[in-house]
């Protein structure tokens, strides 16, 4: 049997699916992209370690060993050779498209950020080195402007967004996040530097959502429960059991509207029991074992609140040059792994975005599924399309803006 491969090459996450000729689709596999953590965890790390074409190629190895260890692990589920995978679509941010593809990076390390890959990049897996899949192939999503890559047109695609009859708001939720309002002949873009908090990362005891990863807290009399992936020993806590961990401490006074922990003794509730004074500042005991002692810092705050208020105030921005407001009739579809973990009233209180938490729509990947629907899809009606998309998308980038700038120190604080 021939087989299709998808892949959602992250920063942080790589996922791929296996598909089958007759339109099966088997269970998605995930890992760490490889760069990590000799390339650094961020966009920018990986810029940094790929300016020129001998430095790229150590990331365009280790991209392509991640793609072989996720092929390898369908293997052991799926019986099948390499040779059966006859074709593989791959979509990924600007960066890791383009280190994949081999070109330096160094014309995305200062303005005005402009990407060297091709629009549409077909081809044969043969061009690269040491890959399993020696004659497949191969297609790799076009990247729109800048940091919006071909991840953000995979989403575009698999959402219709040409074909609504009302504008839509998508983010999806990655180690940048990138925004988009379109419908109809009009789709503007946007990346806002989230950095990889909503992954895990610069949390000091953050992980991807894999096994044992907390997803979800509450705090109830000073005692927090919490609930992990595959309900297996805690081991850390991913992007959805981050926003939920922070909704319980403000909604119990641990945390002031500045992000501040509070000490035990200014906390008037219960949930003064789950936090003890560091060396420097105070800290939350989430949750300890004898064993593991999973605590949230101040800085793993700060991180988030960085991360937050840039969402917020690339979203507000994005919104007014739209000219759509909360007030008006729109769908919202957020993208990430943590999606369905995630409640209105959450969304509301950690104050992430500038429209009420009741419209959002979470969709687990839509990247593998813009993927997914390349797959299927006919030839010349999906090659339209996509020429589409990047014919009438208009992108808005962020960096330098005294806007972006204003809206982000109002937005570092919650609305209490």
């Amino acid at each position: 049997m021939n087989y299709s491969l998808g892949v959602d090459l992250g920063t942080t996450t790589v996922a791929a699916f296996i598909m089958d000729e007759g339109g099966r689709s088997y269970p998605i596999k995930t890992t760490f992209n490889f760069q990590y953590p000799e390339f650094g965890l961020d966009s920018v790390k990986r810029i940094q370690n790929g300016l020129d074409e001998n430095s790229v190629k150590k990331l365009q190895r280790k991209a392509i060993s991640t793609i072989n260890a996720l092929i390898d692990e369908n293997k052991n589920e799926i019986e099948f050779d390499y040779d059966d995978i006859k074709e593989i679509v791959i979509a990924g941010n600007t960066v890791m498209e383009m280190a994949l593809c081999g070109y330096p990076l160094v014309s995305l390390s200062k303005p005005p950020y402009r990407s060297q890959s091709d629009i549409f990049f077909y081809n044969n897996t043969s061009y690269f080195k040491d890959f399993h899949l020696l004659n497949s192939k191969l297609f790799i999503f076009p990247v729109l402007d800048g940091f919006v890559g071909g991840d953000t047109v995979a989403s575009i695609y698999y959402l219709d967004m040409l074909k609504r009859d009302k504008p839509v708001f998508f983010a999806d939720f990655g180690t940048n996040v990138e925004i988009v309002i379109g419908y109809k002949n009009k789709i503007y873009t946007t990346s806002a530097p989230a950095g990889p908090t909503f992954e895990g990362g610069n949390i000091k005891f953050g992980v991807t959502a894999k096994s044992g990863a907390i997803s979800e807290v509450t705090l109830k009399g000073g005692i927090f429960k919490v609930k992990t992936i595959e309900n297996s020993i805690p081991i850390g806590i991913c992007g959805s059991g981050i926003m939920s961990l922070i909704y319980e401490l403000l909604k119990g006074g641990v945390v002031d509207k500045n992000g501040r922990i509070l000490p035990p003794e200014l906390i008037d509730s219960e949930s003064f029991s789950v936090v003890e004074r560091g060396r420097n500042e105070n800290e939350v005991v989430l949750y300890f074992d004898g064993k593991n002692n999973i605590r949230f810092f101040q800085e793993d705050m700060r991180q988030f609140q960085f991360a937050k208020s840039a969402i917020k105030s690339a979203s507000e921005i994005l919104m007014k040059k739209f000219k759509i407001s909360n007030n008006d009739d729109f769908d919202v579809y957020i993208s990430g792994t943590f999606g369905s973990h995630i409640k209105p009233d959450v969304i509301d209180l950690i104050d992430i975005f500038p429209f009420n938490g009741k419209k959002i729509n979470f969709i687990d990947d839509s990247v593998l599924l813009g993927c997914q629907k390349y797959i299927t899809s006919e030839s010349l009606e999906r090659d339209s399309e996509l020429r589409n998309i990047i014919d009438i998308s208009k992108n808005f980038p962020l960096s330098g803006s005294k806007l972006f700038e204003s809206r982000f120190i109002e937005n570092i604080s919650f609305q209490l």
